[in-house]
């Protein structure tokens, strides 16, 4: 059994911890991307950033909505799973928008 603070705690760190993975893995390739999409280097650094901050917002929210177990077990698996789905989420909401941006080839 987890104290209630060490769990949160816990929680928090484990989900930093995938999150920034995760942005870690997609700053470069998706800078590179949105430099191509948007035009200019101010534009993309802002995209970049910005997605970057929604990697990890979005799995902290997440994280935060759910009920924090004590058990040690129950815990990770709850953290872990709401990590990545908040990840997911993320992952897909960038890349709806970068979907929609990319210019579609003419097909006949």
């Amino acid at each position: 059994m987890l104290i209630p603070i060490a769990a949160l705690l816990l929680t928090y760190a484990v989900t930093l911890g995938l999150a920034g993975l995760a942005a870690f893995v997609l700053r470069s390739p998706l800078s590179i991307l949105l430099s191509e999409l948007c035009g200019t280097e101010e534009r993309s650094s802002f995209w970049t950033v910005w997605s970057m901050v929604m990697m990890i917002a979005l799995p902290l929210l997440f994280v935060s909505m759910a009920r924090i177990a004590t058990d040690p077990t129950e815990l990770i698996q709850g953290t872990v799973a709401a990590t990545l789905a908040g990840i997911l989420m993320a992952m897909a909401g960038m890349g709806l928008a970068v979907w929609r941006r990319v210019p579609q080839p003419n097909i006949k």
